[in-house]
């Protein structure tokens, strides 16, 4: 009989669970090829291979159950640190109400410095985002060599060249791109952001809790964004006197900038994206545990 297991965690990849969560998404590549080999044979052959077939795929579904639950529980683990009481960040705090999310790898970091340093916290913050942009920035967008991949690389590369203003004018709508992904948006009508701000919030707060304690970094990174994307990023702003702080889209889409696009304002947009990946990993991940549950309650119904 054809045999496909249970995974098995091994204790010396407990700690992060990095190396666990590859070797059994491996496993469930391997397994997923034998397992249509052996659903074949049962459909053309019920009886002979019905318990074969049946053991096979509750071990895969359990397996599977068990690499996203461990996927959540690697986030959660992330952001545990960040939720404590005896873990403050005043610095990040004051960079959030300049209107920066801060890269995942950021998630329980702090810039500090010794001796007297003649720069304010905000520039010690662009120039380590800066300085590690490439491990911070440097992924794929959806689908390697897609087209919103295409694009988000030439806005690395504008970046790089230090063409601020080509660079925010191609990041502003991959935002707006990614979110259209991120709630699955497949209409043929005009999608706009802030009318889908809330859909991405319901989504993360439904999100299977690890722990008993409730970890609410998530929730409150996709509040962040919303806040951002609907009093600054995508707020309508005609005023050509009062250049805001923070940078804004229509302004750059319609002309009515003031100010030079900057550095700053790159990297806060690099950011921005860098949280959505990590919000939909999570999101999706999410949606395939509460898929695996309820392909294994049929299962269990079909051979009850």
């Amino acid at each position: 009989m054809r045999i496909i297991d249970i995974y098995q965690m091994e204790q010396e990849y407990i700690v992060g669970d990095g190396k666990n969560l590859q070797a059994l998404k491996e496993k469930l590549e391997t397994d997923a090829v034998l397992l249509k080999e052996i659903e074949e044979d049962f459909n053309q052959n019920p009886i002979q291979f019905k318990n074969e077939y049946i053991n096979a795929k509750t071990n895969h579904l359990k397996n599977r159950y068990m690499y996203y639950w461990s996927f959540l529980k690697w986030y959660f683990d992330k952001a545990l640190f960040s939720e404590r009481t005896t873990f403050p960040d005043f610095q990040k705090e004051d960079m959030r109400k300049q209107g920066w999310m801060f890269p995942f790898a950021f998630i329980n970091a702090r810039i500090t410095t010794s001796g007297s340093v003649n720069v304010t916290t905000e520039e010690l913050y662009i120039r380590n985002f800066n300085r590690l942009f490439d491990r911070l920035f440097g992924f794929n967008i959806g689908e390697k060599n897609s087209r919103i991949d295409r694009y988000y690389k030439q806005a690395i590369f504008n970046y790089k060249n230090k063409c601020y203003y080509s660079c925010a004018v191609s990041l502003f709508p991959i935002i707006e791109s990614y979110h259209q992904y991120m709630n699955n948006f497949n209409d043929n009508e005009f999608y706009k952001i802030k009318n889908n701000l809330e859909s991405i919030t319901e989504k993360v707060e439904s999100v299977k809790q690890i722990y008993v304690t409730r970890i609410t970094y998530y929730i409150n990174l996709v509040k962040q964004f919303n806040d951002l994307a609907e009093n600054h990023y995508f707020n309508k702003s005609l005023d050509r006197q009062n250049e805001p702080e923070i940078i804004n889209r229509n302004r750059i889409m319609h002309g009515l900038f003031s100010r030079e696009i900057s550095q700053k304002d790159c990297l806060q947009l690099f950011c921005v994206i860098s949280n959505m990946i990590v919000i939909k990993s999570i999101i999706d991940a999410n949606e395939m545990l509460n898929k695996t549950i309820e392909e294994l309650k049929q299962l269990q119904q079909e051979t009850n």
